[in-house]
């Protein structure tokens, strides 16, 4: 009966359009209140909330977030698109690998989807209309690529995978770079199909002098996943610092040497990540709290029962769980949806052989199809709207591409060991 009622009055609540954060505390409370023992008090859930927030590793989500802000208001997102377009631009479909290109390098500062849409998309949909893309068809190809900002790192959502699941935060970035360069390999194929449908010409091939030039413009930027990622596989620091170490050098190197950030930008930089570290934060405080009340009413137990009831082999697991990811990432935000499902999904495969960090990079991978799928896809509507088309427009276009992610994601689903290469390869 009490998981029964938590479920709708959560369903109910996310169907009134109340943000998932309060939807999950206001039905985790009502739960607390009506259904659990006298001698569990109210005072559990503002404890449990503290106490999930307060995890170290998460530090490291404001720090991303500032970087890739920073890049925008800045100015040096700008130089990585132009790199792109120079390095690529004059193949069959160019534009449209600039933006694939552009969302997969923004990826490796931003970490998150959405700010790749925004800092990229402004750029790059509009140099895709004016070289002859249909809007939807640009809008789809920056939602689609955007969704790399959740697989690349440093990803966000890999740092709340990693902190609520114990998983290594410095492998599930290491393991991040296979399904991204697969994605992009994937999505650049079909750009290119793209582009000969809609008969989009083809750029002139730019001497290595303009080359040349676009690359010493853009090594300021391009040595800011060297930072982030080389300072944690060294070991000289953890996730949390490199975000930090990262964070101080964007704002050095913009404001400083490029003399490219002012007062205001900097304002609304640190404003915008004050409000999306304020959003990711909540959720993950008030998922603690069903989390709690899923563990106390063996949720877990009971859904990796159900799924591996009938289920022997680990590649018959990997794909429901593929499978279910994909419907769940439709509906919800990928980080809301990890905090939710991170303890499911643990005790779904801790009976199993499968690795914790191979699982882990599937769950994201899979997830983050959701930001350019329906209903929920974020990057849909920041796309369309940067496009001026239609959500319905765009949700037709970007079913191929979609298709290709899902197909990258399935078959590194059952190739663990493809995965797992460079973590291993690197110690972890």
């Amino acid at each position: 009966m009490g998981v029964t009622v938590l479920a709708l009055s959560f369903v109910v609540l996310l169907l009134l359009r109340v943000p998932i954060a309060f939807a999950m505390g206001l039905s985790s409370l009502a739960y607390v209140y009506f259904f659990m023992p006298a001698s569990v008090p109210l005072t559990i859930i503002p404890q449990l909330m503290a106490s999930e927030a307060s995890s170290f590793p998460l530090l490291a989500i404001p720090f991303f977030v500032l970087v890739g802000e920073l890049m925008n208001a800045s100015g040096i997102s700008d130089r990585l698109v132009r790199l792109a377009q120079v390095l690529v631009g004059h193949l069959r479909g160019g534009m449209g690998m600039v933006a694939i290109v552009s969302s997969a390098s923004m990826s490796s500062f931003s970490g998150s989807s959405v700010a790749n849409s925004v800092g990229t998309g402004s750029i790059t949909i509009p140099a895709m209309k004016k070289q002859g893309y249909p809007p939807a068809a640009a809008a789809a190809i920056e939602s689609s690529s955007s969704s790399l900002g959740t697989v690349i790192p440093p990803s966000i959502s890999m740092v709340v995978y990693g902190s609520l699941t114990g998983v290594s935060i410095g492998g599930l970035f290491v393991a991040g770079y296979v399904p991204g360069l697969l994605s992009v390999l994937g999505l650049a194929l079909v750009v290119r199909w793209m582009a000969t449908r809609y008969q989009v010409p083809v750029h002139q091939r730019e001497s290595l002098s303009v080359v040349g030039t676009a690359l010493l413009q853009a090594l300021s930027a391009l040595a800011i996943p060297v930072i982030i990622i080389g300072g944690i596989l060294l070991g000289f620091m953890t996730p949390t610092e490199a975000g930090a170490v990262g964070a101080s050098y964007t704002l050095v190197v913009a404001g400083i040497f490029l003399r490219s950030l002012s007062w205001s930008g900097l304002y609304h930089a640190l404003r915008r990540t004050a409000v999306t570290t304020g959003v990711i934060l909540s959720v993950i405080a008030t998922a603690a709290v069903l989390g709690y009340i899923m563990t106390y009413e063996r949720i877990p137990r009971t859904a990796a029962d159900a799924l591996l009831g009938n289920l022997e082999s680990e590649w018959a697991i990997m794909l429901v769980l593929v499978a279910l990811l994909i419907v769940i990432g439709s509906f919800m935000e990928t980080n809301a949806a990890i905090a939710i499902i991170a303890p499911i999904i643990v005790g779904i495969t801790s009976s199993s052989d499968l690795d914790p960090l191979f699982v882990g990079v599937i769950v994201v991978a899979a997830l983050a199809l959701g930001v350019a799928t329906p209903p929920v896809g974020v990057c849909l509507f920041v796309t369309a709207k940067l496009a001026r088309t239609t959500i319905e427009k765009v949700s037709v276009a970007v079913l191929p591409l979609v298709g290709v992610l899902i197909a990258v994601v399935v078959i590194l689903a059952l190739l663990p060991d493809v995965v797992l290469f460079l973590p291993r390869l690197l110690g972890y």
